[in-house]
C-alpha cells in the first residue's frame, strides 16, 4: 500500500504541562485526588494541547458511513438501505448524533467513505468513497490495497479539514449496515478471541441472531486467517472502510497534534489498528464509553485503557463519545474556575 504519510511520526506530548497540570489542581479548594477521572483526563489533556488549562473546544464529530457486503448474511435486523436512510437523517438533524452535536454546539461532518448509493450534495457530508460498499468476507477480502489506501486517506483527509477549521478535538464515529460484524472479525483476528465472545446484538439481534452472526465471523476467518499477518492486511481482507477511514483519521490526529474521542466498538477497533501501528497514538486517544457490544471489551482490555463513561450504548455514530465529551469539556472548565486554596496566617 503506497501511503508514506503513515509512516510520519507522532506527536509527542509535553510532560512538563502534564505535570504543570497536576499542580494546578493540587492547589484547588478540594480533597486530593477527589475529581478521579475527570482530573486524569486534565492532565493527559494539558500534555497535549501544551496548556495547564486545556480547552477542547470547538470539536468537530467525523461520521464515516459505510456499506458492508457481510450484510448479505443477514447479520443484521435491517436491510442494507438502511445505511442511507440513517446517513439523510443525520444530515437533516434528525438522528441521535445530530440532535447532541446540535445542543453541544459541536460541528458534524459525514464522510462517505463507501455506501452502495452514493448520497446527493448536502451541507456537511463529504463525497470520498473508496468503492461502493466492500464484499462479503464471507467469501473474498473486503477490499483491494488501492481501496484500503484511499479510505485510509478519506481519515487523514477529514482531520486536516478538522485542523484548518481551527478545531481542537475530534470525535470519531460511523454509520453503516453491518459495521459491528466486520469490526467484530477484524477484533477476532487481532487478539485470537473466539468469534461468539465477540459477536454482540449489534442493532438489535436476538440470541438466535448472534449465534448466527458468530458463525459468519467463523466462517470469514476460516477464509482469511492462514498466513494473515499485520494489523492493516486484517482490515483489507476482514474490515470495512469505516474502519480503515477511522484508523487513518486516528493515526492524523496524532501526527497533527488533536486529540481524538473514540467510540464504541467499531471505532475502538479501528483505534487498535492504528495503536498497532503507532504504539504512541494511544496518547492523542480518549475512549469515550464501555459499549454494550461485548467484542469492544477485549479490544480496550488489549489497549489497557479506561473508557469515560459506561452508559451501555450500542448504537455506535458517535453517540457515546459525544456523550463523554460534555463529560471532558466539564473537567477543563472545573480545571479553569475552581477557586484556589487561600494561605492562611497562622
Amino acid at each position: 500500500m503506497a501511503a508514506s504519510w503513515l509512516n510520519h511520526p507522532i506527536r509527542p506530548c509535553s510532560h512538563a504541562d502534564q505535570e504543570a497540570a497536576r499542580k494546578h489542581l493540587e492547589t484547588m479548594e478540594k480533597p486530593l485526588g477527589a475529581l478521579g477521572l475527570l482530573e486524569e483526563t486534565v492532565i493527559r489533556l494539558a500534555g497535549l494541547y501544551a496548556t495547564q488549562e486545556p480547552n477542547p473546544d470547538p470539536a468537530r464529530i467525523l461520521i464515516f458511513a459505510a456499506d458492508h457486503g457481510v450484510a448479505a448474511a443477514h447479520v443484521s435486523p435491517y436491510p442494507q438501505h438502511m445505511s442511507m436512510t440513517m446517513v439523510q437523517s443525520a444530515l437533516q438533524g434528525q438522528s441521535a448524533i445530530a440532535v447532541m452535536a446540535r445542543h453541544l454546539g459541536v460541528e458534524l461532518e459525514i464522510i462517505n467513505v463507501g455506501l452502495v448509493d452514493e448520497p446527493a450534495p448536502a451541507h456537511g457530508l463529504i463525497n470520498q468513497p473508496a468503492g461502493p460498499g466492500t464484499n462479503d468476507i464471507r467469501f473474498r477480502p473486503a477490499m483491494d490495497e488501492e481501496q484500503l489506501a484511499n479510505a485510509m486517506a478519506a481519515g487523514r483527509d477529514a482531520v486536516q479539514r478538522a485542523v484548518a477549521a481551527g478545531m481542537h478535538m475530534i470525535i470519531g464515529g460511523e454509520i453503516g449496515v453491518g459495521k459491528s460484524t466486520v469490526a467484530a472479525s477484524v477484533a477476532a483476528a487481532l487478539l485470537g478471541v473466539a468469534p461468539d465472545s465477540v459477536a454482540g446484538p449489534g442493532s438489535g439481534l436476538d440470541a438466535e441472531g448472534m449465534a448466527r452472526k458468530a458463525q459468519v465471523i467463523n466462517q470469514a476467518l476460516n477464509l482469511h486467517l492462514p498466513g494473515l499477518s499485520g494489523a492493516l492486511q486484517t482490515v483489507r481482507r476482514l474490515g470495512g472502510f469505516d474502519i480503515a477511514a477511522l484508523a487513518g483519521a486516528f493515526i492524523a490526529c496524532g501526527q497533527m497534534g488533536i486529540p481524538a474521542l473514540v467510540d464504541g466498538l467499531t471505532a475502538s477497533t479501528a483505534a487498535l489498528v492504528a495503536v498497532s501501528l503507532h504504539p504512541s497514538v494511544k496518547e492523542w486517544l480518549f475512549f469515550g464509553h464501555r459499549s454494550a457490544e461485548p467484542g469492544q471489551l477485549p479490544v480496550i482490555r488489549a489497549m489497557d485503557v479506561t473508557p469515560l463513561l459506561h452508559l451501555d450504548i450500542s448504537m455506535g455514530e458517535g453517540t457515546g463519545a459525544t456523550a463523554a465529551f460534555a463529560m471532558l469539556r466539564m473537567a477543563c472548565f472545573l480545571q479553569r474556575e475552581i477557586s484556589f486554596f487561600r494561605s492562611s496566617v497562622v
